[in-house]
């Protein structure tokens, strides 16, 4: 089976450690192709090489709803995004070897908003070492930034297709929350909610092979992530450091000022580990299935709190008692985020049905020992009582269905509508162990998280029109999204998009009282134990416009 776009390996960035490792990997690469390429273009005709270029141009403006309770102004209608972006993507064809090389640059204004909140950012964090500028996180800096994915495709035997460099491997069937797609970090610093997850995740440098079995009507795909990678391309990125997604009210409260963001070299995930996986793809008549196994780094970036009695900081915000996790955090001010590594088993399977007229879809990813903060809810820092690890199963069910409403609405086709219900599942759980989602927000997590989301896409005029609509909710805590949008296609090359991203929830935490300089009297809000996913960006509701002209 070879590889191919439709497969989901797409192109990204390139990696800063790298220097030297690049060389050697580069060495690898050439070495398995590069003979190859000598003996298979030798033989080649002259049109056997060539090169496509691909890509587009794009601009984001963001136009808030709301008004935010951490800035001292009214910020209903302002700007927190300006943004340009280029994509590239290059295909070299030369006999036997193709190469991919994507590179994407993006650039943004700094809006008045994010000149507020980076105010914010300094004043409330005196003595810290602050981000001086958010832009960081937020542009391309350098050439290993602009890089987004580089390798080769060769066959290296008749059956065995091979993918070698930085890349994109996505596993599972999940669209929205993941379950078997883990192999990747996510960056969801610049943009939240909606983007592809091809914008969002973080190519690695991996050795990927595809082996075909037609004999059991089945393919298996296993792959080698040496450790190779750039710290920035590891783990997810939540905005942490005080941004424009950060959750509220942390809008201008960077969280890397007095905690290690990111202790890369913690004994329970090191991120110069090899990490691995398998999987397993096959049909039984019309039902396709998968399973696989996995190696890699928990998803969400946890809290290794700082000792209690040690600088006194963390007990200033209420915290008792903290257990530090494996190795006793390297910041003793509030602690080190950290992504521990975990073992995942996931299935799979997928079929049509005729009386339902419908492609049902299932998963099951279960990670056992799977991490989580706890403890402290009372405090301004919940969670901060250190980690445990229970037994977690995550469970994907989906429909995903063709409406025909041309009759009632007029559409051009049937409509693509999908419903998806996602569970998150801790199997030992129990009410008194205290798990919260995430360090610093204080709902008591439940046994079952269950989110529901659902989209449709309407065409219209040959498909130059094309009105969707996305909607999500959070099933066991309360909360959710909707995205009404309209797409508008001119000629083969324009695309303009208009999008509205509406939040609700209910139990938000709120900042208190606010100083004379700008900044909170206590940065980290209100004590609560209340606020879960959805109420942390219930104020968060804006206007999205996307112009893109590809080529």
């Amino acid at each position: 089976m070879k590889f191919k776009e439709t497969d989901k390996y797409k192109p990204r960035k390139l990696s800063s450690r790298l220097r030297s490792s690049v060389a050697k990997f580069a060495s690898i690469a050439l070495c398995l192709g590069g003979g190859l390429a000598l003996t298979g273009t030798a033989q080649a005709d002259d049109d056997e090489f060539r090169i496509d270029v691909s890509g587009y141009l794009r601009a984001y403006t963001a136009i808030s709803l709301s008004n935010h309770e951490e800035t001292a102004g009214d910020d209903k209608f302002s700007i927190p995004m300006a943004r340009g972006t280029i994509y590239l993507d290059v295909d070299v064809y030369t006999g036997p070897l193709i190469w991919k090389v994507v590179g994407r640059y993006d650039k943004e204004i700094k809006t008045g908003y994010l000149k507020e909140l980076e105010h914010l950012t300094q004043i409330q964090s005196p003595g810290g070492n602050f981000a001086t500028d958010f832009m960081d996180q937020y542009e391309t800096d350098d050439i290993l930034e602009f890089l987004r994915e580089y390798y080769v495709d060769f066959t290296l035997f008749d059956r065995l297709d091979v993918r070698l460099g930085k890349q994109q491997l996505v596993w599972g069937e999940s669209d929205f929350f993941q379950a078997m797609d883990l192999i990747h970090g996510f960056d969801y610093r610049w943009r939240l909610f909606f983007e592809n997850n091809e914008d969002w995740r973080k190519p690695l440098i991996l050795a990927n092979f595809n082996l075909g079995v037609e004999e059991l009507d089945g393919n298996l795909n296993f792959f080698v992530r040496p450790g190779w990678d750039r710290d920035e391309d590891m783990g997810s990125n939540y905005n942490i450091e005080g941004g424009r997604w950060i959750p509220h009210p942390y809008r201008g409260v960077d969280f890397t000022a007095f905690t290690n963001a990111y202790n890369t070299e913690h004994n329970r995930g090191d991120w110069d580990d090899v990490t691995f996986g398998a999987r397993w793809t096959g049909t039984m008549g019309s039902i396709s299935y998968s399973l696989a196994y996995l190696k890699t780094f928990n998803p969400t970036p946890i809290i290794n709190p700082a000792t209690t009695g040690n600088a006194g900081v963390v007990e200033a915000f209420g915290v008792t008692s903290t257990t530090p996790y494996g190795e006793v955090a390297g910041n003793q001010v509030l602690g080190d985020w950290i992504y521990p590594k975990i073992d995942v088993f996931g299935a799979s399977i997928n079929g049509y049905s005729t009386k339902l007229d419908s492609t049902l879809s299932a998963e099951v990813a279960f990670v056992p020992n799977k991490p989580f903060n706890f403890g402290e809810l009372s405090s301004s820092l919940p969670g901060w009582g250190g980690v445990k690890e229970k037994d977690t199963a995550l469970i994907m069910l989906r429909l995903d269905k063709e409406l025909k409403l041309s009759n009632w609405l007029g559409t051009n086709r049937p409509s693509f509508s999908s419903i998806q219900v996602f569970d998150t599942w801790i199997t030992n759980y129990k009410r008194t162990d205290e798990l919260v989602d995430f360090a610093s927000y204080g709902a008591r997590k439940k046994e079952h998280t269950v989110y529901l989301t659902m989209f449709t896409v309407l065409n219209y005029k040959h498909d130059t029109i094309n009105p969707s609509l996305v909607f999500g909710a959070d099933m066991s805590n309360g909360g959710g999204f909707l995205i009404p949008a309209v797409e508008v296609v001119v000629g083969e090359n324009w695309r303009f998009k208009l999008e509205a991203n509406l939040w609700w929830g209910g139990n938000k935490k709120l900042p208190t009282s606010t100083l004379a300089n700008g900044a909170h009297s206590n940065p980290l809000g209100i004590s609560e134990n209340s606020a879960a996913f959805f109420d942390w960006f219930a104020k968060d509701n804006q206007i999205v416009l996307k112009l893109t002209r590809q080529f």
